[in-house]
């Protein structure tokens, strides 16, 4: 279990997130609207993500980790590579290329060029999935010698908070750039970093 100071801070730096882009002025077009909701709702996965932790329902706070680093690769992608027609067709509820596709898509901009994310999603990819799914990974924490009940280390839920962490700056780093706001961004990178040194 987290301490109260763990989850206090984590509810600061979620706060700190929200108002970075809080009535952030936006170009109206479709393709922003379209990225900045992906990006929205990253964010608000990662502010789950600590409700859960704080209420210690741990499995649906891991579960949500794919999902939020879904909305994020997704977001940047209708942000960078999407064609107008795959922003229309993606607003009128068609799903998007696949997840490798996008990523391929984003290793070609200069921003994502060092392949960062395609590594998060290679070493991470297959626990992430297995969580959300409820794979074997995740029935391997609610089994105890004892019962079946969680039993999640602490590691694993600073581990879960950090990943989530990350994964919510760079969805607010997105929004911030849709925006054009590059002292924010600045800013934004200070906090966590400080954060992540914590």
């Amino acid at each position: 279990m987290l301490t109260d100071k763990q989850l206090n801070d984590a509810n600061a730096y979620g706060e700190w997130l929200r108002l970075a882009v809080h009535e952030k002025s936006l170009p109206a077009n479709n393709r922003v609207r379209a990225a900045g909701s992906c990006l929205g709702i990253a964010q608000d996965h990662h502010h789950a993500s600590v409700v859960l932790l704080d209420a210690r329902l741990y499995a649906s706070c891991f579960a949500l980790l794919r999902v939020a680093f879904e909305a994020y690769v997704r977001g940047e992608w209708l942000a960078l590579c999407a064609t107008d027609a795959q922003v229309r067709k993606f607003l009128n509820g068609r799903e998007p290329p696949k997840i490798d596709e996008l990523l391929e898509a984003l290793a070609r901009k200069d921003a994502f060029k060092e392949g960062r994310l395609s590594l998060i999603k290679k070493r991470n990819w297959k626990a992430l999935c297995g969580y959300t799914h409820t794979g074997g990974i995740h029935v391997q924490r609610w089994n105890t010698s004892d019962g079946i009940e969680a039993n999640y280390s602490t590691a694993e839920l600073l581990e879960v908070l950090r990943f989530s962490d990350i994964v919510a700056t760079l969805s607010v780093l997105g929004v911030l750039s849709l925006a054009d706001d590059a002292e924010t961004s600045e800013k934004l990178l200070e906090r966590f970093k400080a954060r992540m040194e914590a």
